[in-house]
């Protein structure tokens, strides 16, 4: 923002520094403000305090007031009247501090004071009715109710009292010792003169102390006794209030003398029925010591009282002061705000209308002078020759930018020139290469002459060589693009290495080898991708039997579990050979492209020297680790580390059979390539099925509107109407079956683009040429459905349905579109085989149609081919069809949806998740 105004920054930081002086005096004004009503505060608590403090006090000094009064006058009705009234103002008062403390707990405060007060008024008449009796016939004992109600009273102004003497102490904790000691000054008053009035029976009738009076008393005593000597050990430090230490000191001295008496009276109690001491003396004896206990208290009272006005007077003081502040502030401020404006605002602003144009490049117009020789002078004479700079800069970047424009245009002509040329090259050897490779294995299960399988053998070899190097070409320009693409898949280790075995083997034998496995036992079930992991281990086997001409290759594999992590671990894989071995040297460039430890070797050999640099970048994309041991003339051991997570078991029953019945189909084959179209007729019609072949697009679109064919095949590279063309027109027909039959495109290029438009055009697979017999059986097994969904890789697609449902839709949909496939597609087959009993075609043909789809979206391609059968029965109303296809899906569903379960548990498993059907199982 002020990158290019200094005139914007100035006024910021003025107007920043204006806000602070104006936040900071306000902030303290505030302080200071919240101080002086947090003085006032305390100031009225600890008035209200005070209040308290005299009322409980009071009332609890009118006990033994009225009831001396009662006990030794003959006419006690005015002290106790005079006692009353006094109880009564001392309790208005208290209620009206309650009230003016604001506490939050003041209504439960006030209701607690007031029920115990309507108690005492309730017992008064007792007292009343003693009054009337002769003086030896009145007994305390029958006023006990009003007793109790007046120490009730007093007791719920000490909860009042502590509520109050709290608050203080949370607001100023200066006077939290004072609080204390009011509070314990009542308690001492409270634990002192209980016992006063609960012997008081006692001593007028001369009544010895039973053990349970004795040790209440006693107690008492102790209780009183030991907080005497607590407060003068507490106080005893300096800095104590000296008036405190005094009623300390003082307080414990009147009890200790009082109690002294009281001890002389109660132990020498007898038994004889006449007052060990006159009542009004007794309760003289007690009252004595009321006035030093209670001394303490109001003493710390008055301290806190006096410490709260002087915080006040502090804080009205420091509130007059910061008002002083602001005013000056405010005016000093207003100073600034004319200074700033009157010597730096309007001088600048001619130069942040220049910076402003030059920000937006707009460097035709000068910059005007300032007139003056100073800093803004300097300034301008910068920004002018900033300007004349600028203009050359400009001139400068643009002969740059179509410099760079050229380069630009020229690498990307070269690298469409190098995709091109990998197209090109990848269909016009593939091409030829399918008619060789096809033709050699439909020769290779005719009768031949020993001499004729040489030659036959030496043709494969050489296609397949060619074929490997193609491969090699293609793979590393899709590694250096950023094309590779890997699958987290579950797989079956052991069957990955015996899939290798079985391929090595025979062409280890063939040169006299011995190839030899070993591994320990392996977890049943990996994630990862077998076919990027069979690539590199078949390239690395291969190369050890390539290049060992006696002893043996062994493949040893290693599992290493995770401790920490019981579900993950690491394989290491190990290829060993006898063979020539590898120099020092050449060893640090073994997994360069393009790189062999010399020359002959690739006259030797043959080869491309990419086979070690793709293997390395393939691990590298797997966050795993290979390496080289080799010594030259020795052999070679090459070691592949991978890390893995261990996937859960399947259910028993989840293994996949191959094939099921391969029925005979009827295949349209587009096919421009005389070789080409003799192969894959040759091979098809060996499987039993017939073909119809077409060499031209618009032959092939005609006969596909004309026939219901089965699959069709189609080359991408056709006269008139190219594969994808011929897509498009069958997916158009207007014949409801005929446009749903499975398109399997022929291509030689496999490039990832064109693949795509494959599938945007609505083929439903793709075979890469050149292929071989079992891969087009394959996909024409999984086009038609006679293939297991979750046994053989599918030929016709890369990756899994489902895992790019879950990649397009997310898991949760994906989820639910499943669940709501097991949990509807029984009764759309209940709903057909009702349709079938009824002979209602129309109703089973839709029933049909709409499990089609159904299966079809979830990758069951064998369920919706047989519902698709279904609807062409329905369709030609051929009953005898219907049923079949009825019970082929009846037989079949239950399976296909375990199946399906299956497979998507094992999607999820790979992601980390778990599908609901999971968490409500466990």
């Amino acid at each position: 923002m002020f990158k290019h105004s200094l005139a914007k920054l100035v006024l910021v930081l003025h107007w920043t520094s204006i806000l602070a002086l104006v936040t900071i005096t306000s902030l303290l004004a505030a302080q200071e403000w919240f101080a002086f009503v947090d003085a006032d505060r305390i100031v009225v608590l600890t008035r209200a305090d005070r209040v308290l403090f005299t009322s409980m006090t009071g009332i609890r000094f009118e006990v033994g007031v009225a009831g001396v009064a009662v006990l030794s006058q003959d006419q006690p009705d005015a002290m106790v009247e005079a006692s009353n009234r006094k109880v009564d103002g001392l309790f208005t008062s208290a209620i009206a501090a309650i009230e003016a403390s604001q506490l939050e707990s003041r209504g439960q405060l006030l209701a607690a004071a007031r029920d115990a007060y309507a108690d005492l008024e309730r017992s008064r008449p007792l007292l009343s009715a003693m009054t009337a009796q002769p003086v030896a016939a009145r007994d305390m004992a029958t006023a006990d109710p009003w007793l109790m109600a007046m120490y009730d009273v007093a007791e719920r102004l000490q909860q009042a009292s502590i509520a109050v003497g709290n608050s203080a102490r949370m607001l100023d904790p200066e006077i939290a010792e004072l609080v204390q000691l009011r509070q314990a000054s009542y308690v001492i008053r409270e634990r002192y003169g209980r016992p006063c009035s609960a012997l008081r029976a006692n001593v007028q009738r001369s009544l010895p102390l039973d053990r349970e009076k004795l040790a209440s008393w006693r107690e008492g005593v102790g209780e009183y006794t030991a907080r005497w000597r607590y407060l003068e050990s507490y106080l005893n430090r300096p800095g104590a209030s000296p008036q405190l230490v005094a009623d300390v000191t003082n307080g414990r001295i009147a009890t200790e003398t009082v109690q002294k008496q009281m001890d002389d009276v109660l132990y020498g109690l007898d038994g004889s029925g006449e007052p060990a001491m006159p009542a009004a003396e007794w309760s003289q004896l007690c009252i004595s010591a009321y006035g030093p206990i209670l001394k303490l208290g109001n003493d710390a009272l008055d301290q806190a009282i006096a410490h709260a006005e002087q915080r006040k007077t502090q804080a009205s003081l420091m509130l007059a002061a910061m008002a002083v502040v602001v005013t000056a502030g405010i005016l000093l401020v207003g100073f600034w705000i004319l200074t700033v404006r009157r010597r730096l605002s309007a001088p600048m602003k001619m130069l942040v209308d220049t910076i402003g144009r030059l920000s937006r490049r707009e460097f035709a117009v000068p910059v005007p002078a300032t007139g003056y020789p100073d800093e803004m002078g300097a300034m301008a004479g910068a920004l002018e020759d900033l300007r004349v700079g600028a203009l050359k800069a400009q001139h400068l970047q643009r002969l740059l930018e179509k410099a760079q424009e050229v380069e630009i245009e020229r690498a990307n002509e070269v690298s469409r020139a190098k995709t091109d040329f990998l197209a090109t090259m990848s269909h016009e050897i593939r091409t030829p290469l399918n008619g060789i490779l096809g033709m050699a294995q439909l020769l290779d299960d005719s009768p031949l002459s020993a001499q004729q399988r040489q030659w036959l053998d030496a043709v494969a070899q050489s296609g397949s060589l060619l074929l490997s190097i193609l491969n090699d070409i293609l793979d590393l320009s899709k590694i250096e693009a950023g094309r590779m693409e890997l699958e987290s898949i579950a797989f079956s280790p052991d069957e990955l290495l015996h899939t290798i075995a079985a391929a090595m083997t025979p062409q280890a034998a063939g040169k006299g080898l011995a190839f030899l496995t070993d591994y320990p036992a392996l977890p049943a079930r990996l994630i990862g991708d077998p076919a990027k992991i069979s690539q590199v281990l078949l390239n690395l086997v291969g190369n050890a039997v390539k290049f060992t001409h006696s002893g043996e290759v062994v493949l040893s594999v290693n599992w290493q579990p995770d401790v920490e992590h019981p579900d993950r671990g690491r394989m290491e894989f190990k290829v060993t050979d006898t063979g020539i071995g590898i120099s020092r040297q050449a060893v640090r460039h073994v997994f360069d492209p393009f790189s062999q430890s010399d020359s002959s070797i690739t006259r030797r050999f043959g080869g491309s020297g990419l086979g070690l640099a793709i293997c390395k970048r393939i691990i590298d994309a797997m966050g795993g680790r290979i390496s080289v041991e080799s010594t030259l003339g020795c052999g070679s051991v090459f070691t592949v580390a991978l890390d893995f997570v261990v996937a859960p078991p399947v259910l028993q029953g989840a293994e996949a059979t191959a094939f099921e019945a391969m029925p005979q189909l009827s295949i349209l084959l587009a096919e421009d390539n005389e070789v080409n179209a003799a192969v894959a007729r040759a091979m098809l019609q060996k499987m039993g099925h017939t073909v119809d072949h077409a060499a031209h697009g618009l032959t092939a679109a005609a006969l596909a509107g004309e026939h219901d064919y089965d699959v069709v095949l189609t080359d991408l590279a056709m006269p008139g109407l190219d594969g994808i063309g011929l897509a498009k027109v069958i997916r158009a027909l207007p014949h409801a079956t005929r446009r749903e039959v499975p398109i399997i495109a022929l291509t030689a290029n496999v490039a990832a683009g064109r693949i795509e438009q494959c599938f945007a055009a609505g083929m439903t697979g793709y075979i890469e040429k050149p292929f071989r017999q079992e891969t087009l059986r394959h996909a024409l097994a999984d086009a038609v459905g006679a293939l297991e969904d979750e046994g053989l890789p599918h030929a016709t697609r890369t990756g899994s349905l489902l895992e790019q449902r879950c990649d397009d839709l997310g898991e949760e949909k994906t989820n639910y579109i499943i669940d709501l496939f097991v949990s509807t597609a029984p009764s759309l087959i209940a709903e057909a085989n009702h349709a079938l009993q009824s002979g209602d075609a129309k109703a089973f043909g839709d029933a049909a149609h709409r499990l089609k789809s159904a299966a079809g979206n979830v990758g069951l391609n064998h369920l919706a081919r047989l519902a698709q059968l279904a609807e062409r029965a329905a369709a030609a109303n051929d009953h005898g069809a219907m049923r079949r296809c009825a019970q082929a899906m009846t037989a079949k569903a239950p399976g296909k949806i375990e199946a399906l379960q299956r497979s998507w548990a094992s999607v999820l498993s790979a992601r980390g998740l778990r599908s609901d059907s999971q968490s409500r199982a466990r």
